[in-house]
């Protein structure tokens, strides 16, 4: 280590050696990619929780969803059966307003005789389809996938399963609502 003497106040300043230095910048590097890390998870925690207080008070979701998402819409139904229908490529402020989505039923409800099954048009509602839920929570599986958040309504059979990107916006939402017969 090499010093230097400071004239002007009689101090010895210490110089720091190139692998000293080369020390310091790896730890700041370290620390800084926690930071990072900490600062991406509290994101989109708030997010989470900026989306359910909204979902709530049903004001406009829209901002929360990235543009070219995707609806996965899933219903079971004792009578029915298995309802599903998938629509891509929606732009962010559409969650905000009816979305008309083919659905297809397969008839095969373990309830009742089984039915032909059958296609048609589906309008598709979010604030609507979460009306009568009693609570929003989020629900903390074991094995959760990072940047997917399942929001549990009404008891555990309708859900919402929301995919994040990178940057902390919705690219896929799925309505699941299951019959628990």
């Amino acid at each position: 280590m090499v010093s230097c003497k400071n004239q002007s106040e009689n101090q010895v300043t210490p110089t720091v050696t190139e692998k000293q230095s080369a020390q310091i910048e790896k730890v700041v590097a370290n620390t800084e990619t926690v930071s990072n890390e900490a600062s991406e998870t509290t994101t989109l925690q708030t997010q989470k929780e900026s989306f359910i207080k909204s979902l709530k008070s049903k004001t406009d979701l829209g901002s929360f969803f990235a543009d070219n998402w995707t609806l996965m819409y899933h219903e079971d139904n004792r009578c029915d059966g298995s309802t599903d229908g998938q629509i891509n490529n929606l732009s962010s402020s559409q969650i905000d307003q009816p979305i008309k989505l083919q659905v297809n039923n397969d008839g095969d409800g373990w309830a009742c005789d089984k039915k032909e099954p059958k296609s048609f048009d589906l309008d598709f509602n979010l604030k609507s389809q979460v009306k009568n839920w009693d609570r929003f929570e989020i629900a903390n599986y074991e094995n959760q996938e990072e940047h997917i958040v399942i929001i549990v309504g009404a008891g555990e059979s309708d859900y919402l399963k929301l995919h994040y990107d990178n940057s902390n916006l919705i690219v896929k939402l799925e309505y699941r609502s299951e019959d628990p017969g």
